[in-house]
């Protein structure tokens, strides 16, 4: 009888349907690797996809000790910086940014379309889960210069993302142009700013310094106002919120609480479809 596939192996296949044929590739392909253009987004990339690419590279170097994923994952972050990190001509980088400070000027996030309702930009929550992605980086290669890198990011498009609201108080807003000069979206995502809160402590712990103290607090104020910490019934809200809640749930009463909102909501909805697909 034939078995399953385990796991592990699952996983590589789902990775290589986006990234190619990497568990075939010779020692001299590897160092010279780059990934093909099917993350979903312009060039070839696509920012929230790469992020869990990266992060799922660094989940198999974890998980097998080989140095190859590693080296997969740094090829994978070159690339979206010198993709993403450009005009949408690759002529140049985007503006603030040089080649010493690549992310002085933001990620694009790789939408097909450069404008419209659907058009290239900046998402406050693709730039969070990027840094969060270099962060594990930094961890994982024990090297510095990524979780510099993310840091840098976050210094440059966090006074971007916060404009000041109704009353004189500030508030954070959904999407921004490709040269961070101007709002697309002025609605504020439910969870970002606690997703913020959380990455850049991260990224600051990292670092071993203060260096991300005020943006931390200018979350962490927004984040505390009434009826921004609330569980959403929507499956995406539900996984960042418990993905968020997880680093502090059990040391800080936000994290704790949400938390356990959150697991209700997910018990009922599973329920539900439990009940539907019978």
């Amino acid at each position: 009888m034939a078995t399953s596939p385990t796991p592990i192996t699952r996983f590589k296949e789902a990775m290589q349907g986006v990234y190619g044929p990497f568990e075939t590739l010779t020692p001299s392909q590897i160092t010279s690797w780059a990934p093909p253009p099917k993350s979903g987004g312009h060039r070839g990339r696509y920012l929230w996809t790469d992020a869990f690419g990266v992060l799922n590279f660094l989940t198999l170097y974890h998980t097998t000790s080989s140095p190859t994923y590693l080296i997969l994952a740094k090829s994978l972050v070159h690339s979206v910086h010198n993709i993403l990190g450009r005009t949408r001509d690759c002529t140049s980088r985007l503006p603030g940014a040089t080649d010493s400070e690549p992310l002085k000027g933001g990620l694009r996030i790789g939408k097909m379309d450069e404008k419209g309702s659907d058009g290239d930009g900046m998402y406050h929550h693709y730039l969070t889960l990027w840094m969060f992605a270099l962060n594990r980086l930094s961890i994982a290669s024990n090297e510095v210069e990524w979780n510099d890198m993310a840091v840098e990011l976050a210094k440059t498009i966090h006074p971007k993302f916060f404009v000041l609201g109704a009353g004189g108080k500030k508030r954070l807003v959904w999407k921004i142009s490709m040269d961070m000069n101007n709002v697309l979206v002025p609605s504020e995502g439910h969870l970002d700013a606690a997703t913020g809160f959380v990455v850049f402590r991260l990224l600051q712990n990292c670092a071993g310094n203060e260096v991300l103290g005020k943006e931390i607090e200018e979350y962490r104020e927004l984040m505390m106002r009434e009826g921004k910490l609330t569980a959403s019934t929507d499956t995406l809200d539900l996984g960042i919120a418990l993905w968020v809640c997880h680093f502090f749930a059990g040391e800080e009463e936000w994290a704790t609480e949400l938390g356990k909102k959150c697991l209700v909501n997910a018990s009922k909805l599973c329920l539900i479809i439990s009940i539907s697909g019978n």
